[in-house]
């Protein structure tokens, strides 16, 4: 048993440290872009040589930026073009302008303007990234999934500092927690700033950070933000599901709707549960009566096979068919408000339409 948990924690961090890096690249071209993505940022990260990039360092002094992303003509659904030589406009994700803040008042004028352009007024949606992500990775990441789901509030990061190594996803789970202030004080300065509604999204151990997040806020009674919050997505979540309902029992009310998107087969998912003691991830479980009593909605995307990567880590931000269902529900979910649908149902029934293994 032994020899087998080493060779599949070894398998595992050979195939994620065999792909290159990803990095930011600025435009070198005068020619302007055709899509531009822009991506406001909270991040916990200690502030790099090299301008406008963050490294895996933690500091507790919360840093606001904005970045605008040319997303290149010949974009494919759930993929990041990422430069292979010279970065160029017409072929690759590129960072077309840049700002630090250097004052969070400042960040929350802008972050008021721009909420007024989206169609969802005064709505952010914050993104919490997973581990071993880099900062241009969720960077670059976020924007893709902002651009291909057609997000309608404005798009929000926090990147918390992750390492660049799988093999410290201990580190990676206590710098989780050491995230969760700076978490509560961006969505305090999202709120003070004008908005009005919060989508919460958590990727991997980043939907812990979100639900730990949640608990201390619900811990301490206030519900100046919590009140404020419209929709809570877990995308296959990295928490034990003895541990998530604990932190469920702290949160009165719990955010609806609560969407938890999982898969059987999640490769990194099973790996964790080796490591944290053979406990299933809550990323794993396709049903669950315990949190069909809370409210909790669980889309199993098991039988979607076209998304990016071995690992199936991220079926719900790369794969062509779940997106093309995702946009799909906020037309959907007005028309089930107006007929007086349930949100639950009308959910279900968007994937439920969707062919199994369905190619994009």
């Amino acid at each position: 048993m032994l020899r087998y948990f080493t060779l599949l924690v070894f398998c595992f961090s050979v195939f994620v440290a065999c792909a290159e890096r990803g990095k930011l690249e600025f435009a070198v071209s005068d020619a302007p872009a055709t899509k531009t993505q822009r991506v406001f940022v909270a991040t916990t990260r200690q502030r790099n040589e090299k301008p406008y990039d963050f490294n895996t360092l933690r500091t507790s002094e919360l840093s606001y930026a904005r970045y605008d992303i040319s997303i290149p003509p010949n974009h494919e659904v759930g993929k990041i073009e990422w430069p292979k030589n010279e970065p160029n406009i017409a072929t690759d994700f590129v960072i077309t302008d840049a700002e630090i803040y250097n004052k969070s008042s400042d960040f929350g004028s802008e972050i008021k303007t721009t909420n007024k352009q989206y169609r969802n007024k005064d709505e952010a949606v914050i993104f919490i990234h997973g581990y071993n992500n880099n900062f241009a990775e969720s960077l670059y990441r976020f924007a893709q999934m902002s651009t291909d789901m057609g997000l309608l509030g404005t798009p929000v990061l926090y990147a918390w500092p992750t390492t660049e190594n799988t093999l410290e996803y201990i580190h990676d789970r206590d710098s989780a927690l050491f995230a969760r202030d700076g978490l509560q004080t961006l969505m305090e300065q999202l709120i003070r700033s004008g908005t009005k509604r919060l989508v919460l999204v958590g990727h991997s151990i980043g939907a812990n950070l979100l639900m730990e997040t949640l608990r201390q806020m619900a811990i301490s009674g206030d519900k100046s933000v919590t009140r404020f919050i419209d929709a809570v997505i877990l995308i296959s979540p990295d928490i034990d599901q003895s541990v998530f309902l604990t932190q469920l029992n702290h949160l009165d009310p719990v955010p609806s709707p609560f969407v938890v998107f999982s898969t059987e087969n999640d490769r990194a998912l099973k790996v964790m549960s080796l490591l944290t003691g053979k406990q299933t991830r809550l990323g794993q479980i396709t049903s669950s009566a315990a949190l069909d009593k809370h409210g909790i909605q669980i889309i199993n995307l098991s039988e979607y096979d076209d998304g990016d990567g071995f690992l199936n880590h991220s079926v719900a931000l790369t794969s062509p068919s779940v997106i093309a269902i995702i946009k799909k529900i906020p037309a959907a979910g007005e028309l089930s408000r107006k007929d007086n649908g349930n949100p639950r149902n009308m959910l279900q029934r968007l994937f439920n339409q969707q062919s199994t293994r369905a190619a994009p």
